[in-house]
């Protein structure tokens, strides 16, 4: 391997060393990046404060922002981790809300580069590693982790977490996962620990989940069984046993945020929660806090567009769901990138009828389903290989004022769309 770049480099030249270590390889274990971490906390007497881990199969990054807001309302010094980016790397940490500076960054990967191990990390677990250091050096109070994989085995999966939430679980990364619920779900819930607390806030939960945390001890409060959610055109309801509270929408669009913002309220007021949170805080987090690529609306030159990064069947039926609650425009043009490995013929499926017509585009990773394949699956004429890019420019141009564009299908399509939106002079909604 080519060695590091040299420690004040700037970050676009230790971006592209990452890179070359296959940003596409996945790893899954914890021996390699738990013996890493601990070398690093040994030489560098570092301190872990309060931990919340976050897994799930859609809704994660919500729940992060949401946590985020409302800890920092409440006075926290907090630090996020979540991925993947939609436009920059620093994305992926951030330090009292703002994104990690290129200086801090650097300075991580200089300090992890010089780490005997560090040379078998994955991608993935060199970025994890790299925000809990950046976390470290800013004496933070709170770190929030967003799983990026499962979570047994995944590498924020190292540190204990002293409140973990569970969204929902769907059909996701099942070559890594397994092919049900089931499976899936005793995965993602290794991230529980005995004596911790945690919520599981899936509206449909599964019992080797509730299974798995009777087995270690861990106080799991469950959806539907120990809380209740519902919704009015206002706000919403949490019900815990005899004791109901009223909360605003999220600030976020959707009917889905109110069940992620359901997951964090009752975390946060966990009685086994070692975190202080006042109402007022709740309410303020519960507004302000924003999620990038999550139905994300434009105004580009009389069009309204929608960035999301739905990119499996449960996440695609939310953006339905958000679509069926928008104005319906003249017409509404659909521009789709996938990965290969995801559900695309039935993401297809379930979209046809929704739109008037479809842009297929090719995204800018090695693993992006083919033209022509996502072509078949929308059962239209083979068209030649094309960018993202240049299928949204190519629906943009068929359309007129009024009409909308959905751009949806991975968080490449959405980084891919936004930028072109950024350059082109279009606005946020």
């Amino acid at each position: 391997m080519n060695p590091a770049p040299a420690p004040k480099a700037p970050l676009a030249e230790w971006l592209s060393w990452l890179e070359a270590r296959n940003p596409a390889r996945i790893e899954l274990g914890l021996n390699r990046v738990a013996e890493v971490w601990r070398t690093l906390k040994l030489e560098g007497n570092l301190v872990v404060p309060k931990v919340i881990t976050v897994a799930g199969t859609n809704g994660k990054g919500s729940s992060v922002a949401l946590l985020e807001a409302i800890l920092l309302a409440e006075g926290y010094r907090v630090g996020a981790y979540t991925s993947p980016h939609i436009e920059r790397f620093n994305e992926r940490i951030r330090l009292m809300g703002a994104d990690i500076t290129d200086h801090q960054l650097v300075d991580a990967m200089h300090q992890l580069a010089a780490t005997e191990g560090s040379a078998a990390l994955t991608y993935y677990e060199w970025a994890t590693l790299a925000a809990f250091l950046a976390f470290c050096s800013a004496n933070l109070d709170i770190w929030i982790l967003e799983v990026g994989l499962g979570g047994r085995l995944d590498a924020v999966n190292i540190l204990d977490a002293d409140l973990a939430l569970i969204t929902n679980i769907g059909l996701d990364h099942q070559a890594y996962l397994g092919d049900t619920r089931s499976q899936i779900g005793y995965e993602k819930a290794g991230v529980l620990r005995a004596g911790r607390g945690a919520v599981y806030a899936d509206p449909d939960p599964i019992e080797s989940v509730i299974e798995h945390a009777r087995a270690i001890g861990c106080p799991l409060l469950v959806r539907g069984r120990d809380f209740m959610v519902e919704a009015d055109a206002r706000g919403w309801r949490l019900g815990q046993g005899n004791h109901t509270s009223y909360w605003p929408r999220p600030g976020m669009f959707g009917r889905a945020q109110v069940d992620n913002a359901a997951g964090v309220v009752a975390l946060l007021q966990h009685p086994e929660s070692p975190l202080g949170i006042s109402s007022s805080s709740i309410e303020e987090g519960l507004r302000s806090a924003k999620n990038p690529g999550r139905f994300e609306q434009w105004l580009h030159e009389g069009r309204l567009v929608i960035l999301d990064v739905a990119h499996n069947l449960e996440s695609v039926r939310v953006l339905l769901d958000n679509l069926h609650a928008v104005a319906t425009p003249s017409r509404r043009f659909a521009v789709f990138g996938a990965l290969d490995d995801k559900p695309i013929e039935a993401m297809a499926l379930l979209c046809r009828p929704e739109f008037d017509d479809w842009y297929p585009g090719r995204l800018d990773s090695v693993r992006s389903a083919s033209v022509a394949r996502l072509s078949s699956a929308l059962e239209q004429p083979l068209i030649r290989e094309t960018s993202i890019t240049s299928a949204y420019n190519a629906a943009f141009a068929q359309s007129a004022v009024g009409d909308q564009i959905i751009a949806f299908g991975s968080f490449y399509t959405v980084s891919a769309i936004r930028h072109v939106l950024s350059q082109s002079g279009a606005h946020l909604v």
